[in-house]
């Protein structure tokens, strides 16, 4: 059985069909209140925002773009260099990055 309720944010009609009802019955959730776009921009919402960044490459200093802060103290690579770097690191020590001698040490 279908049910019709009404948005309490923008004051829309939305349908809860019978799987949803049996999804939020089966898990104790309470049904929805507000439509399935209001409950989405909430979602975004409570997401962290893109922010871009200008710096240099941690291995060659082109100038890229990343998400990364560079206040955060995290090692970025251009395209180039993470392909080579990847390329020549075994994958299970991902987490490590070269120095400026070309060795890999811990980060």
């Amino acid at each position: 059985m279908e049910k019709v309720k009404t948005c309490k944010k923008c004051g829309k009609r939305f349908r809860l069909i019978p799987m949803e009802l049996k999804f939020y019955k089966r898990f104790g959730y309470p049904e929805p209140v507000n439509c399935p776009n209001c409950r989405e921009k909430r979602r975004k919402v409570m997401r962290n925002p893109h922010q871009f960044f200008k710096r240099p490459c941690d291995q060659c200093g082109k100038d890229i773009i990343t998400t990364h802060d560079p206040k955060k103290g995290r090692i970025v690579f251009c395209e180039d260099c993470f392909a080579k770097y990847y390329d020549r690191v075994d994958p299970l020590e991902a987490d490590r990055a070269p120095d400026t001698s070309g060795k890999v040490v811990k980060v």
